[in-house]
């Protein structure tokens, strides 16, 4: 199948003010592109310099990234259209018009770009991840380690670096993912399967692709930030409790100093049978993971049959669960996504 060789994709009007005319001829040749994480992670960092947030603008500013194209280059739309973009200016019209529907995310490898005053040949995925380390772009594995702007509900699918299918179950082997060596780097890019399910402001929030989830990203205030994705916990102490970040760099994206540091892991003593009921009510039915299957849990008395507290703090639960607070200002209900959460959650409330 011949695929039109354009430079510019719109709904019903081809803007051709920047273009030779032969952008508008057939591909003779068949052009193949790969999907490409870095490609939307980069065409993301060019939205957010050049101030595109789903509006038509031109205004471009080509001057803001560590690298630039070499034009022409091949992309392909999410859904298989391929278009050659023959200028910066060219790709900056096209992304004005992206939407979740329709969206660029593959690229004709290999490519050109200008690096470092020299032209250097990306030839594959793993060649342009490294690219976009090197210039410390706001990654997929930035974004996950941002535990304050929303939660993922988990398990999530993930392919990892042997292109092999995985579940991820919590938010700790999601950071192992993702995390940096000790020597500082990371050769993993994280490939989530979509859709997901996340939780902000008490709302869950389906995300079904990558465009959906950077432009959810763009939003937190750590998208403003140049942090490395390395977990090294910092936790700082707020109003609604103990609140962790992965790293010292997030905490001070939000406006904290190394003098509002506290330990993020202070010795308190979980009795979940206890508090069940008192400090806290549970929103059922709940699904509790036993034996290797979900079992439905519709009452307190149920649920504490699948309590052993000799395994584990709280029970196995299936996430995300609700549960409502007695505070002193009057009841006050969390969407829980994880283990770690509910433990801060009863620690926070119920001393």
């Amino acid at each position: 199948m011949k695929k039109i060789k354009i430079l510019l994709l719109l709904l019903t009007v081809t803007v051709a003010g920047f273009y030779s005319c032969t952008d508008n001829n057939p591909v003779e040749n068949e052009v193949v592109t790969t999907k490409s994480i870095s490609l939307r992670t980069t065409l993301n960092e060019v939205k957010k310099a050049n101030n595109i947030n789903g509006k038509n603008t031109t205004s471009t500013q080509d001057q803001l990234l560590c690298f630039n194209f070499v034009y022409p280059i091949n992309l392909s739309y999410n859904n298989g259209t391929v278009i050659s973009v023959a200028s910066y200016n060219g790709l900056i019209e096209i992304l004005s018009n992206e939407t979740s529907a329709l969206y660029i995310d593959g690229i004709e490898f290999p490519f050109q770009v200008q690096h470092e005053g020299a032209i250097t040949t990306i030839h594959n995925e793993e060649e342009f991840f490294a690219l976009i380390q090197d210039c410390t772009f706001y990654t997929v594995n930035n974004t996950v380690l941002d535990f304050t702007c929303y939660s993922i509900v988990f398990p999530i699918s993930v392919i990892n670096a042997n292109n092999e299918t995985i579940l991820v179950n919590n938010q700790t082997e999601l950071v192992e993912l993702v995390s940096a060596n000790p020597a500082g780097t990371v050769s993993y890019q994280l490939n989530i399967v979509f859709p997901i399910s996340v939780v902000q402001n008490d709302e869950t929030i389906v995300i079904h692709n990558l465009y959906e989830f950077f432009a959810l990203n763009n939003d937190c205030p750590s998208s403003d930030c140049i942090c490395t994705a390395d977990y090294s916990p910092v936790c700082v102490h707020t109003a609604t409790g103990i609140v962790e970040y992965s790293n010292a760099c997030h905490a001070e994206c939000d406006g904290f100093t190394a003098a509002d540091f506290v330990n993020c892991n202070p010795v308190v003593s979980i009795d979940f049978g206890s508090v069940l009921g008192t400090c806290f009510n549970m929103s059922y039915p709940v699904q509790i993971q036993y034996q290797g299957a979900l079992q439905t849990v519709n009452n307190n008395d149920n649920l504490l049959q699948y309590y052993f507290p000799a395994q584990s703090s709280i029970p196995a639960f299936h996430y995300p669960v609700t549960a409502t607070f007695n505070t002193a200002t009057g009841p006050h209900t969390i969407v829980i996504t994880s283990q770690a959460q509910f433990e801060a959650a009863i620690a926070n409330n119920c001393n």
